[in-house]
């Protein structure tokens, strides 16, 4: 461990940021070097006559903006430049050239196809829409048939009782509880799981997650102030023992789970497990976070998690993979005495969701187009993953047949970090490991492939990955 420590003399503001700047000025200019580990929080908070707190909080800021890494059981690490950029390029907006994927509109003629000629886009699991006129035809119709009133006034945050009627009906060919009242809608899935811990964790709560988990939740915890530790996993998810004893001795507040098609690793909990996992959860009064935003992909998965400890599950969903992300609908089911906290943090973070989103996703829920358009995914993933698999031969790759992402665990002569670089610099993007870990970071990468219209770039992407796959230079960060 080094001995490090900053100085603070001169500096100005709050003394977490302090802490953070000095971090950073001790980045650049070399004191610090990459892989080294910084004080425990203990010793520095002794060593500057500060709370552990600061120093936690300090420690996170430095996360967030790229210089350092916490791993559970061993301390907190300087990054290596690449690693820093990989962590600030992962929250830099894309451009518009390839974050609309329905396409631009011009002079009021719809959808008119243009060439996209920006980097492609396999960082973001976005998957491309049916390309069919029924989502024209139905907002036509709740033009036609809606009264203006309700299309644009403010409306309760729980819905109307057609609209939870239809929400709940989705929930319930999943198998879970089709009681309305056990329904509300939300911006989307992201926005469930703002929503859900708002409702029921606070300030320096214990949340648990996988080891690799959805980025959003780690920014959720800066956010909201509350503390997440990964729990270790296998090809059937977390540990059940590891759950266990992570319970029994920190008393965790609420776990945030992703059973099914697992992002980034594409497993699926298996029924027992799933079995195993709700008896730990009713043992200890843990709260389960379920997202279940890939399920619809896998249609021989077990049911939710949720279904086998449905009074102490908040399960999410949405139809950013299924219908569009722009429509930013979603839904939270939960057990009957959440439903009002979770109702009291929609109307605080958006008071609703939008009235004629939702009333589209409503509609087509009811007259069984949503589930033809998953039908219709689950095709095209499997058509594109065939490509991918047809490219990328004799690598080490989790997939799914019917999903629109894969993980590639990367050979030890490989840098994920200048891997990830060097393909950004011949204009293909990717996501390595460090985005999603909560804990050890894993030598790999994910890989999304339903973001692009063109197969052929598709393929041309692939390709591209392949050769520098294949090249043993790996010691130039540009590739020409």
């Amino acid at each position: 461990m080094t001995i490090w420590l900053p100085n603070l003399k001169d500096a100005g503001g709050p003394v977490y940021r302090q802490i953070a700047q000095a971090i950073r000025t001790a980045v650049d200019d070399g004191t610090l070097k990459p892989g080294e580990r910084l004080p425990t929080h203990r010793d520095l908070a002794y060593h500057l006559g500060v709370t552990v707190g600061t120093i936690t909080r300090s420690y996170r800021e430095a996360e967030r903006i790229g210089l350092v890494a916490g791993e559970v059981g061993r301390g907190t690490y300087v990054l290596d430049n690449i690693q820093a950029q990989l962590d600030m390029a992962a929250t830099t907006p894309l451009p518009p050239s390839f974050t609309n994927n329905i396409g631009p509109m011009r002079h009021g003629t719809p959808e008119v196809e243009v060439e996209n000629t920006g980097p492609i886009n396999f960082r973001m699991n976005c998957p491309l829409p049916p390309q069919n006129d029924h989502l024209r035809n139905t907002l036509l119709e709740i033009a036609q048939t809606m009264p203006l009133d309700d299309m644009v006034t403010y409306k309760s945050e729980y819905g109307m009782a057609h609209q939870r009627k239809a929400l709940a009906a989705a929930a319930g060919r999943l198998g879970l509880d089709d009681n309305p009242e056990r329904v509300v809608p939300t911006a989307g899935v992201q926005h469930g799981m703002t929503v859900s811990l708002l409702a029921t964790i606070r300030p320096g709560d214990l949340v648990l997650c996988e080891e690799m988990t959805y980025p959003n939740l780690r920014s959720l915890a800066n956010l909201l102030q509350f503390r997440l530790r990964g729990v270790a996993m296998d090809d059937d998810g977390i540990i059940p023992d590891v759950l266990e004893n992570l319970c029994r001795t920190h008393s965790p507040r609420a776990i945030y789970l992703m059973p099914t098609l697992h992002n980034p690793l594409c497993s699926t909990m298996s029924q027992q497990r799933r079995i195993d996992i709700a008896e730990i959860l009713r043992k200890y009064d843990l709260t389960l976070i379920e997202d279940g935003i890939y399920h619809f992909l896998d249609p021989n998965a077990p049911p939710p998690l949720s279904c086998f400890a449905p009074e102490r599950s908040i399960y999410l969903d949405g139809v950013s993979k299924s219908i569009g992300g722009g429509l930013r609908v979603g839904y939270i089911h939960a057990p009957g005495e959440l439903i009002g906290k979770l109702a009291s943090a929609i109307r605080a973070t958006c008071w609703m969701v939008s009235t004629i989103n939702l009333e589209l996703v409503s509609r087509m829920i009811m007259d069984g187009s949503l589930q033809q358009f998953e039908a219709w995914h689950r095709e095209e993933a499997a058509k594109r993953l065939a490509i991918i698999l047809g490219t990328l031969k004799g690598y080490d790759i989790r997939s799914h047949p019917t999903n629109y992402h894969i993980w590639l665990d990367l050979p030890d002569h490989i840098d994920p970090g200048e891997l990830v670089m060097n393909a950004a610099n011949s204009g293909v993007l990717l996501t390595a490991a460090q985005q999603f870990a909560v804990g050890p970071v894993p030598r790999g990468l994910r890989l999304c492939f339903g973001a692009e219209k063109s197969v052929e770039r598709l393929r041309r992407g692939v390709q591209t990955i392949d050769r520098l796959l294949k090249s043993s230079d790996f010691g130039n960060s540009v590739v020409m």
